[in-house]
């Protein structure tokens, strides 16, 4: 058993890591982005493309990232990949020609893949044991009030310095900071897996083929989908509902607080039942919030507890992806099975915000489009219950 000082002191850098990851690396372009696009005199339409591009980019490199963890160990991921975001962040304040600022938000993407919860969560996999969800838990609450602390501190710093010198400033400490916690602090000794070469790479495709594998990822890649999707097209579809911009904005925020809702939810619940009832049980509560955000257009209360719930379901689903690889596999080669596990999930949550506003637009309503992605959810019911 490892020193319990020493575990405490990895958790806290993991906590930190996560929080300014987030924080930084991937709010810091949303919150900055009509600034962005009214200094460089860019097209509306561009800053929020190269985000999804920059999404996309962390999805497809996944897998990449768990291998490097499971080789490497999640000090040098995390610690390279900060290092590597700073720099790309820093590059996208210098540069006032468009490829090049799409070039560093894509090298940002890469970044993000390194940083974010999949290594974070390889890492208190093995340093903390598969049947304790607490420490998953702990390091997703504070990623999830980064927002809460980096969206007016962002606003601020662009307000007051501009944003090329505000971006390179966050930039600047988030790269002494996170690369610095990183190196200091998640130093427990890393088990690299017992299987290497061909029979590393045999399992691993073993578990990728098998039925668990593919159902599972498949039921909560749609669940995805749908609360990307709705969630992150909430102001539209309130705003359709006849809500003030203002009144729409408070709800909106709503959701984020549901999302740490969720979370404290999830842990409490997270031994009960079979793996396959459990992930059941979690896009079937994605289905329902769908619904029910579907359903419930009055009064304010009722649709801004739908928020909530939402936004709850949203929280709770980051854990069941964790949870869904280390309950069924264990910790072997965990790295790089949730790389493999995670991509199609990660990517449907890229895509969601954009095909829910193509959807919008297609049916005429965002009510609409919340209602078919409520029947996805369902249908992914289904699917979940061959896993």
């Amino acid at each position: 058993m490892r020193p319990p000082g020493r575990s405490t002191g990895a958790l806290a850098g993991l906590c930190l890591v996560e929080f300014l990851s987030w924080g930084v690396l991937y709010y810091t372009l949303p919150i900055a982005a009509t600034r962005i696009t009214g200094a460089a005199s860019w097209p509306a339409p561009v800053v929020p493309a190269v985000y999804t591009v920059s999404l996309l980019c962390s999805a497809a490199c996944g897998p990449w990232a768990g291998r490097l963890t499971d080789r490497y160990g999640p000090r040098a991921v995390i610690a390279g990949g900060a290092a590597a975001g700073a720099a790309a962040m820093g590059l996208s304040a210098a540069t006032p020609y468009l490829p090049l600022f799409v070039l560093a938000w894509t090298l940002a993407g890469a970044a993000q893949a390194c940083t974010l919860y999949p290594v974070a969560f390889a890492a208190a996999t093995q340093w903390f044991g598969t049947s304790r969800a607490w420490p998953l838990t702990v390091i997703t609450l504070a990623g999830g009030v980064s927002s809460t602390v980096f969206a007016p501190l962002t606003a601020a710093l662009v307000d007051s310095l501009g944003r090329r010198q505000a971006v390179a400033v966050l930039a600047a400490g988030y790269g002494l900071v996170a690369t610095g916690t990183a190196l200091a602090l998640l130093t427990p000794r890393w088990e690299r897996p017992r299987r290497t070469g061909t029979e590393h790479e045999e399992y691993v495709n073993g578990i990728a083929r098998s039925r668990e594998f593919r159902y599972t990822r498949l039921a909560l890649a749609l669940a995805a989908a749908g609360l990307y999707a709705v969630t992150l097209n909430m102001m539209p579809l309130l705003e359709e509902l006849g809500f003030g911009y203002a009144q729409a904005a408070f709800v909106f925020g709503l959701v984020g607080a549901g999302q740490l809702l969720g979370r404290l939810v999830f842990l409490p619940l997270s031994g009960r039942g079979t793996p396959r009832s459990r992930t059941v049980a979690q896009v079937a509560a994605t289905a329902l919030a769908l619904g029910l955000v579907t359903a419930v257009s009055a009064p304010a209360a009722l649709v801004a507890a739908a928020a909530v719930l939402a936004g709850a379901v949203r929280g709770s689903h980051t854990l069941s992806i964790a949870t869904a690889v280390s309950d069924r596999w264990g910790r072997e080669a965990y790295a790089t099975v949730f790389g493999r596990f995670n991509l199609l999930i990660a990517l449907a949550a890229a895509l969601g915000p954009a095909l829910g506003a193509l959807a919008a637009e297609g049916l005429g309503s965002y009510r609409a489009m919340a209602l078919v992605f409520a029947a996805a959810a369902l249908g992914a019911v289904a699917v979940a219950r061959r896993a």
